[in-house]
């Protein structure tokens, strides 16, 4: 019994994961099921209804749309529900494979969603940015995995999943939105920047379907880098203070 609510607590939990717009893009296309059955019935008995020359079996079949509509729709709802489902559980744990091997901490899955990755070619010296213009490569389509202390994004093909970035958001990691202020226009994307050797910085533009989940995981993200800041901070404050003389020990409290 236990282990049944905890699998329904698990394929409930998996399905508040999905995005808000994915979730009703589901539903839509249940819906449109319903409607293309609807209209099925209506050729059907239109034809039949002229073929046999009795008008009532074409306006009758008015009176089963309403059942054929939420049939058609609840059958097409169950098998594109755990389809997406089936999903993000395989992407879910993928994702927490690679963030192991990335050393991750904490594999509590905050934010996963589809998205388009797209490396920018630029080099960073320490004189200053010196862009070079390449021929960019196309976007590929990822999965990307947030957690507290590590983002994970990987693409899928024919043998498997493909690891395209692993890192911490604690260290060397930069992430900003691009496009979502009225003000600014253009695309919607995220700029991910990761420090690697001092002065080079690679720099990736991820883009996606659903744009509100994107500036959500850039806010989640600078949610746990604000957090992992202030405890720093804290931890440094606490061990000035017990390092301190009495005196200027005395002053800090």
């Amino acid at each position: 019994m236990a282990s049944e609510i905890e699998s329904n607590d698990s394929i409930s939990e998996i399905w508040q994961r999905i995005p808000p717009e994915e979730r009703l893009e589901v539903l839509a296309s249940a819906q449109a099921r319903g409607i293309q059955a609807c209209l099925l019935l209506l050729i059907m008995t239109g034809s039949a209804a002229l073929g046999l020359r009795v008008p009532w079996v074409f306006f009758g079949s008015f009176l089963l749309l309403p059942f054929v509509f939420q049939i058609a729709t609840a059958k097409a709802w169950h098998i594109l529900k755990p389809r997406s489902m089936l999903e993000y559980i395989t992407a879910r744990s993928t994702a927490r494979i690679y963030a192991s091997f990335a050393q991750a901490r904490d594999l509590d899955l905050s934010i996963i969603l589809r998205g388009e990755l797209e490396p920018v070619s630029s080099a960073e010296t320490i004189e200053g940015p010196l862009d070079t213009t390449l021929e960019s490569p196309s976007p590929v389509p990822v999965w990307v995995s947030l957690f507290p202390d590590t983002m994970v994004i990987a693409s899928e093909s024919p043998s498997g999943a493909i690891l395209e970035l692993s890192h911490s958001i604690l260290n060397n990691f930069t992430i900003s939105a691009e496009g979502f202020d009225l003000s600014e226009g253009g695309t919607r994307r995220l700029i991910i920047e990761i420090e690697g050797h001092p002065g080079k910085i690679s720099k990736w533009h991820l883009t996606g379907p659903h744009p509100s989940a994107l500036l959500a995981c850039e806010r989640r993200a600078h949610g746990f880098i604000s957090k992992h800041k202030k405890t720093v901070d804290a931890k440094g404050l606490t061990h000035q203070r017990k390092t301190a003389p009495l005196g200027l020990s005395a002053a800090l409290a």
